[in-house]
């Protein structure tokens, strides 16, 4: 795979799970899971449980961490390092660099509340675009809430900036109990450790096709300032041909500030068209 391809490959792998899922579109009316948490019924049990899941998120503003990434494309893998870099509510930035030199930067991608941006500097190019200017990420419901919850590890409701227990449903699989969230599109599942309220895996499920799956895993957990954090990440993207996988295994982790938070493409570079770049992926 050359450097451009794995740049690309990497970088946005989970944007196109996101288009993935948002390709197929369901207008049919969706059906409750089956047996409903017995113990959590009740509103304030169901509101005490998501208190319990949502006070192991992380209380730091800042979290910068070293990154080795591995993806694979039906069978075949490929890797590279780089690092991952946030500030709650404002930025996501991740930059990956040359898996031979390990200093030479391959490209970066910047997420905030308003803009994509993706600096390619294998070809010299870029994507600056608002969440809205870009039709799969619109149609999928994505926005930076949903980027942010995935990489900080936390429970989220689609489309809005924080949660409540009446808008989920609750299952009980004996150690883990699933918090579920259904729309007429997608269902969002996500598996907790009953005892701790600990988050393992975000899953989204296609609601009339379920050979589209989304799965955001968590492991190798540490103590980020008190809190548990994983340093084990990996997101999976299952249609009907074919799984892509990406895995960040986080080091060194910081809260740190001492970064610049906002990037921007040289001048020199092109302006690429997001829908040609972001498709190019799936070929």
């Amino acid at each position: 795979m050359n450097k451009l391809k794995q740049y690309i490959t990497i970088t946005i792998t989970c944007i196109t799970i996101c288009w993935g899922l948002s390709a197929c579109k369901s207008t049919k009316p969706v059906t409750p899971p089956d047996n409903p948490v017995t113990s959590t019924t009740t509103a304030f049990a169901a509101d005490k449980y998501l208190s319990m899941v949502t006070s192991n998120n992380t209380n730091q503003a800042n979290l910068t961490a070293k990154v080795k990434v591995v993806v694979d494309v039906d069978g075949k893998s490929t890797s590279t390092s780089g690092s991952l870099k946030m500030k709650k509510n404002d930025v996501i930035q991740i930059s990956l660099v040359d898996p031979l030199l390990g200093v030479m930067e391959l490209g970066r991608m910047e997420f905030t509340k308003t803009r994509v941006l993706i600096i390619d500097r294998v070809n010299k190019q870029y994507v600056d675009l608002p969440y809205s200017d870009v039709s799969f990420l619109k149609q999928a419901n994505i926005d930076f809430n949903t980027l942010q919850s995935l990489f900080w590890h936390e429970v989220f409701e689609p489309g809005k900036s924080s949660t409540k227990s009446a808008d989920f449903q609750f299952k009980d699989n004996g150690d883990n109990i699933d918090i579920l969230f259904v729309d007429r599109m997608l269902t969002y599942k996500f598996a907790t450790k009953k005892q701790q309220g600990q988050l393992l895996e975000t899953v989204i499920t296609n609601n009339t096709d379920k050979n589209y799956r989304f799965a955001f895993n968590y492991d190798n957990f540490t103590k980020f300032y008190s809190k548990p954090f994983p340093r084990e990440m990996t997101m999976a993207f299952t249609d009907s041909s074919q799984t892509t996988s990406l895995s960040l295994t986080l080091s060194s982790l910081k809260n740190s500030s001492d970064w610049v938070a906002r990037s921007t493409a040289p001048s020199k570079y092109t302006k690429a068209d997001p829908e040609k770049l972001f498709k190019s992926l799936v070929k």
